[in-house]
């Protein structure tokens, strides 16, 4: 059954797709009026409906009982496409065949042959984005003016790798994640279709872990009914589903704001001690920081998958963190969970995020920290004339830029811890003429230090620790994205600090965290 139950169940009209309300609008109306492209261009996530809805639409084009653009799933050609055994759809994985040879040996025959049954004779390539350049030079010919009797469905996940020639003889139709209350509804049928009672919090449990795709969420509703119990609960869902405890979540989140990296790092040990996957971990603390910043900006219901405890700890976590403190966790987070898949060490990424968002020396309040209430801002008096001359006639090298940079961002961290955290992410790239350019990995960093207020303060805190007129350059570089830059000293004391609570030490400094 865990193999099946999405082919069992699988749409047969356009009225059961699920969560492509206006994908089956438009086809129902060009079906009902006769008005059918020779090809379409279906875009969207894995998982999602395009070769249902491709299927769909083949058999609607050659069905002879059609009402309303629904198929009759009655007439000899919409049984023989329902049963896999039709010569009129032609369904190809790219994936498997991306060489021109199969585009001149199979397709461009085929595209020649009439129909048997119907009046169509519809070319399915699934996975079109992985067809070669010449392999795409070949199709172009044929999709550009077909045979009257020939209709091409591409779908690709990925529609920024089809060449622009091929889209633009193409209706394109973008399909969209399935929302997480159209499946829950969906499973609920599904389970009752076989008989079996599943607890909501099970079914909010799959489309939650599914990620938007429908296909794997009924592939996991197939492995739970698999257990043959007729009652599935949280306890028979823990047997298939990672389970995971979102208070250990809003745990590692408290403990990165307090400044606390030995207390996050000891509970990502746990976490693979216990076994919990932590790719779906990872993606957990996106979608809670996500309902996070949905909350701070004052829209109801962004916790209501959660539950009563777990909501209200969410709550007061929104209560304490600033909307730029939780933006930029979200933006670390998810430039870590890119390299999850890739990573030697599993937790690595997770780590890294850690450090990298607790990178604030012991001495200073960390970002989140508003227990104790922020400093007091201190108006500070520069006298440039009681300076002594020599030093602003002096060159200014980048090493010594680079060795005071510390003192720098705990000078801004004084007035505005926020923008304290955003120069730690910056590379200082070069002083030219006491012009500083700093580069950041993202635009959004390099954007905020272009704000006057934003600039103005850390121009001044480089005046005070430089005494010396200092003005900044903000861009975003190559550099800032790999990591190359020289890590200040508190990252690297952070990282020490992480280290020595697992007992352990580094042969050298951490490069680029």
């Amino acid at each position: 059954m865990a193999m099946t139950l999405y082919r069992k169940y699988r749409p047969q009209r356009f009225a059961d797709l699920v969560g492509q309300n206006a994908v089956r609008t438009t086809l129902l109306a060009e079906l009902e009026t006769g008005k059918i492209a020779h090809a379409y261009l279906f875009v969207g996530p894995r998982g999602i409906g395009k070769t249902t809805t491709a299927r769909l639409l083949a058999k609607a084009v050659n069905c002879r009982g059609l009402k309303k653009g629904e198929p009759d799933n009655t007439c000899e050609s919409c049984q023989s496409i329902s049963q896999g055994r039709s010569l009129d759809l032609v369904e190809i994985d790219a994936a498997s065949h991306t060489q021109v040879d199969h585009v001149r040996e199979q397709v461009l025959p085929a595209v020649r042959t009439v129909p048997s049954l119907g009046k169509y004779k519809v070319f399915v390539i699934d996975e079109v984005h992985m067809l070669s350049a010449s392999a795409f030079s070949a199709l172009l010919k044929v999709v550009e003016e077909p045979p009257a009797h020939v209709i091409f469905i591409l779908a690709t996940t990925e529609p920024h790798r089809v060449p622009a020639t091929v889209i633009s003889r193409c209706q394109r139709f973008d399909f969209r994640r399935i929302p997480e209350p159209d499946m829950i509804e969906r499973l609920g049928r599904l389970a009752t279709a076989e008989d079996v009672h599943v607890d909501r919090t099970v079914l909010q449990r799959i489309a939650q872990s599914a990620g938007g795709s429908l296909r794997d969420a009924e592939s996991l509703l197939g492995q739970l009914l698999g257990l043959g119990e007729k009652h599935l609960t949280d306890d028979h869902a823990d047997l298939v589903l990672p389970r995971l405890d979102r208070e250990l979540v809003i745990s590692l989140l408290e403990a990165i704001v307090q400044g606390h990296p030995s207390d996050a790092l000891r509970l990502v040990q746990r976490l693979v001690d216990e076994g919990i996957h932590l790719s779906v971990f990872m993606r957990e603390v996106i979608q809670t920081l996500r309902a996070m910043v949905i909350a701070k900006v004052g829209l109801e219901n962004s916790f209501s998958s959660f539950s009563e405890r777990d909501r209200r700890l969410a709550q007061q976590f929104v209560e304490r963190a600033s909307l730029s403190e939780l933006q930029q966790m979200i933006e670390v987070f998810l430039w870590r969970e890119r390299e999850e898949r890739s990573a030697v060490i599993p937790q690595l990424p997770l780590e890294l995020a850690i450090v990298e968002l607790t990178s604030f020396s012991d001495d200073q309040p960390p970002p989140g920290n508003h227990n104790a209430g922020p400093p007091a801002p201190q108006a500070r008096t520069v006298t440039r004339a009681t300076r002594p001359p020599d030093k602003r006639r002096m060159r200014l090298e980048l090493s010594a830029l680079q060795a005071g940079w510390t003192k720098v961002v705990d000078q801004v961290r004084q007035t505005n811890a926020s923008l304290a955290w955003l120069l730690k992410t910056a590379v200082i790239s070069e002083i030219d003429d006491d012009i500083l350019t700093l580069a950041f990995r993202y635009a959004l960093h390099r954007d905020r230090l272009l704000v006057e207020k934003n600039r103005a303060a850390v121009e001044a805190a480089l005046d005070e620790v430089f005494q010396r007129p200092i003005r900044i350059k903000v861009v975003t570089d190559e550099a800032a994205k790999s990591g190359t830059a020289a890590p200040s000293t508190q990252v690297a004391d952070t990282w020490q600090q992480a280290l020595q609570a697992f007992g352990g030490e580094a042969a050298s400094e951490p490069e680029g965290v």
